[in-house]
């Protein structure tokens, strides 16, 4: 059984909150096994604080209500099992290293399934279903997710182009089809290149697809369709890296098989079609 860790949410966002709500973040993380037997004033009153400072925070950290806040924070204190992101240390056994890299990017791919908004993936694989052409776009680590995103619908028969050069990307946008998507990654939701591409595409009448950390970023503002994994700590040793990396390949492959699953009968073809194709391919060069 995986409970949803709100505490590990509330420390990821805990910097970027506004002063009346960070208060309300300190609290809670000092005294998470206080919050269910009180009331969202006496929460207000203990982190000096005001009861809609609570309702702001409820909704920054993508918690419905107060009272959901406390039904969440007690299944998780319920709960026996350690959760959280762990960094490496000097010297520590293979051991060790393996199972906190294990449980880090665990936690994260069951993390981003729980932040995952289902009426967003629904219009992503509606536009993408109705898109002429789909250009993605990502740098370093994220490079790696538009691959993935490229091959996954390459074998489904979409027109699907990734470019490393943003140059390239800005003419491929200016020449574009009326039915063109454009699906970038970036973890901060923060990177300069990839902002400025969106309002290109925007320019031009494109939808626009943002795969970023959870939390405010300027590209989950700016794009059309924002997509959010978990947001794990910035770890010393960059293992918080690796945990983002498999939320974010997670990601992508619930889009891509929610996608398969309802457009089952159009694609089936395809599938059959890129399997037989790969198979000649894999015999010729074994032969």
């Amino acid at each position: 059984m995986h409970v949803e860790n709100v505490l590990l949410r509330i420390e990821s966002l805990l910097n970027q909150l506004p002063k009346s709500e960070k208060k309300i973040a300190v609290y809670i993380l000092e005294n998470p096994n206080d919050i269910a037997r009180m009331t969202i004033h006496e929460l207000a009153s203990q982190a000096a604080a005001s009861s809609s400072a609570v309702t702001r925070f409820c909704r920054s950290i993508g918690v419905n209500s107060f009272s959901e806040l406390k039904v969440s924070l007690s299944s998780l204190l319920a709960y026996p099992e350690k959760q959280g992101f762990f960094d490496i240390e000097l010297n520590e056994s293979i051991s060790a290293i393996k199972e906190k890299i294990v449980s880090n990017s665990v936690q994260a791919i069951q993390e981003t399934g729980h932040l995952l908004d289902d009426d967003i993936i629904e219009q992503v694989i509606d536009s993408i279903e109705g898109a002429d052409v789909i250009y993605v776009y990502g740098l370093g680590a994220s490079w790696l997710i538009a691959e993935d995103i490229t091959q996954k619908w390459l074998r489904l028969g979409k027109i699907v182009s990734a470019y490393q050069d943003p140059h390239i990307t800005t003419t491929a946008l200016a020449a574009s089809p009326k039915n063109t998507v454009f699906f970038c990654i970036s973890n901060s939701g923060e990177t300069e290149e990839i902002l400025q591409l969106v309002d290109i595409a925007k320019a031009y009448g494109i939808k626009t697809i943002g795969l970023s950390r959870f939390g405010s970023n300027r590209l989950a503002k700016k794009v059309d369709m924002p997509l959010h994994h978990v947001r794990a700590p910035e770890a010393k040793y960059r293992s918080a890296a690796t945990s983002s990396l498999f939320a974010q390949f997670i990601t992508i492959s619930i889009l891509f098989y929610a996608y398969l699953s309802k457009f089952y009968n159009e694609n089936k073809n395809e599938i059959e079609r890129s399997r037989e194709s790969v198979l000649k391919f894999t015999k010729r060069n074994t032969e």
